[in-house]
């Protein structure tokens, strides 16, 4: 009968021999991507310690530039107030055509006080 025989004897030698070479060979190949893995999470950490310290940078930058910007609005403000006091002060000062009359008039009345003085002069040698 076939159920009363043993089954013949094979040699698993080489088969288990072929799958423990398999296996380290996997092991390995795991290995390697497991330090893989690792550098680029330090990579990566590198990266992101990177960018957040520029992120810093730049936010101070861009609040010292905002400072810098409202003091020199804050200048332009004061600038502009200057100025419309200075154009106050203009309105009231004499224009060019007014001092050129006022200088005519007083040549007028140099030459007409001259001719009242001189009058006088001649008046009182009489």
């Amino acid at each position: 009968m076939v159920f009363n025989n043993p089954p013949p004897k094979t040699d698993n030698t080489p088969i288990i021999g072929e799958l423990s070479r398999r296996l380290n060979d996997n092991t390995r190949r795991i290995r390697l991507i497991e330090d893989e893995l690792e550098n680029l999470d330090s990579r990566v950490n590198s990266m992101e310690q990177t960018i957040m310290d520029a992120t810093k940078e730049m936010n101070k930058s861009i609040q010292h530039i905002t400072e810098d910007n409202t003091d020199l609005s804050d200048k332009v403000s004061n600038i502009a107030v200057d100025v419309q006091k200075i154009n106050a002060r203009i309105k009231n000062l004499v224009t060019r055509q007014e001092l050129r009359e006022m200088q005519e008039y007083m040549e007028l009345m140099k030459s007409i006080t001259n001719r009242i003085s001189a009058s006088k002069d001649t008046g009182a040698m009489e």
